[in-house]
């Protein structure tokens, strides 16, 4: 994907748990988000509220948009349940058939700032607006106008983020037109977004020959994340973060490539909700862009004997075998000896059955060979008996936050559905979920147990 594939680029404001100021920042393995979020369209630049209940992000070239697959980009916006969002929904009183995205959200998410100014539904002007919420009506006020000095667009391709406290908005803006790369500027506020400051560059520390683009800035940390693309490709763009080596906005230090992060294409628009976790978008493996989860990966493994477990009377379970590959319990007892085609349809179909296959390396959902045999003579149990279905269930340990699992254990389940169906089973036969770190099948305290929570589960059940 081109970054200029819509004239908007956007910025987003990150907290998180403080790390010491010098350690290397570590982020944990990109996990794609739900359908929910994503689809056959191009999702990218998400935002959250201060909360993190709300998520609002852009959809491009969706049928559903306002004017169809091929007008502008539209708001979107998903609420969360529990640790998953649910399905995303059309903020349509603020979308037209131009180019719509959110860049702010302000005020306890009772402000929306919108790139660009409007002037019905053909004409906009570079610039911000903002909407706020009519809790009366239910519904987003119509757009007015944010004044900003000597703001000037040179070029078709420019966007801003508002920080939450309405003090800072962080721009990208084209230095010379369109054929000169982007550099980061901020307008700053100390009335609460009454009036702003001329946008002031960076500095060139970090704007440098290459184009600069999505920033936001942390301020507990003093580190401000964005975007640069590379001289191999000009539309590929790496996350980097850089640490504010003073009070001025112009003083940085040498910027450090988030490689945990960045996939060799295009990476770019990072947001850090106030839990730790990180969203961006990402073309990987896509020829349009995607919605990914990461967090910060404060906990290694030989420090998790600190963990606090979800369920504290965890029943603490045999772990001689640290690598098994499937655990079998029926009404006679845990069994490691039976193979899968082993059970009897009785046995299978019973509620005291559980099925898992374990072990997941370390924030890893791929299907590796020693499920092999598993998971063909699951397919083998489907083909021979056309009246039972089948239900996946992932997990993961302890170790991370509730979001970020929630992902990896839903990718856990696919991952097993994805190989069944490559094997011939039809998709409407089987159904997938995942618990996140919710249901812990042995102790979260060591290593063994860890292993062992990180899992999938199989239930067979009868077609009524």
């Amino acid at each position: 994907m081109s970054k200029k594939i819509g004239l908007l680029v956007f910025f987003a404001f990150i907290q998180f748990a403080v790390l010491a100021q010098n350690d290397t920042i570590i982020f944990a393995k990109p996990q794609k988000l739900g359908e929910t979020i994503n689809t056959g369209a191009e999702e990218s630049l998400p935002i959250l509220t201060s909360g993190g209940e709300t998520m609002y992000f852009a959809r491009t070239f969706h049928p559903s948009n306002t004017g169809g697959k091929m007008a502008g980009q539209d708001i979107w916006f998903a609420q969360k349940s529990g640790d998953s969002f649910e399905r995303a929904k059309n903020l349509s009183n603020l979308n037209n058939k131009r180019n719509n995205v959110v860049v702010g959200a302000a005020r306890n998410g009772s402000r929306l700032y919108l790139l660009n100014q409007f002037e019905g539904d053909r004409k906009t002007i570079p610039g911000l607006s903002y909407s706020d919420y009519n809790d009366s009506l239910g519904t987003w006020k119509p757009a007015k106008s944010v004044a900003v000095p000597n703001l000037d667009v040179k070029g078709s391709f420019y966007s801003a983020y508002v920080g939450e406290n309405e003090d800072y908005i962080l721009w990208t803006l084209p230095v010379e037109g369109d054929s000169a790369g982007n550099d980061l500027f901020i307008s700053l506020s100390d009335n609460s977004g009454e009036s702003w400051s001329e946008p002031m560059p960076l500095g060139a520390d970090v704007n440098s020959e290459l184009d600069e683009i999505s920033p936001f800035y942390d301020t507990d940390r003093k580190l401000l994340f964005f975007a640069r693309n590379k001289t191999s490709n000009k539309d590929d763009y790496d996350i980097y973060y850089t640490e504010r080596t003073g009070e001025s906005w112009t003083s940085w230090s040498e910027p450090v490539n988030a490689a945990d992060l960045n996939s060799g294409k295009f990476d770019a628009y990072y947001f850090s909700g106030k839990d730790g976790s990180i969203y961006f978008s990402s073309n990987r493996n896509d020829s349009l862009s995607n919605i990914f989860l990461s967090e910060f990966k404060e906990l290694e493994l030989e420090e998790a004997d600190s963990i606090e477990t979800d369920s504290i009377e965890v029943a603490l379970i045999d772990v001689e075998k640290p690598d098994p590959v499937l655990i079998i319990e029926t009404k006679d007892g845990t069994s490691t000896t039976k193979s899968l085609s082993s059970l009897t349809r009785e046995e299978l179909l019973a509620e005291s059955t559980n099925i898992r296959f374990v072990y997941f390396d370390f924030d890893k959902y791929n299907i590796t060979a020693k499920y092999i045999e598993v998971l063909d003579d699951a397919g083998e149990i489907l083909d021979n008996n056309p009246d039972i279905n089948l239900k996946i269930i992932g997990h993961t340990d302890a170790v991370g936050s509730h979001a970020y699992n929630q992902i990896l254990s839903e990718n856990r389940a696919s991952s097993t559905k994805e190989y069944l169906l490559i094997h011939g089973v039809e998709p409407q036969r089987i159904a997938t979920e995942g618990m996140g770190k919710r249901e812990p099948y042995a102790s979260n305290l060591t290593e063994e147990g860890r292993a062992l929570n990180r899992r999938v589960e199989l239930f067979f059940t009868k077609v009524e």
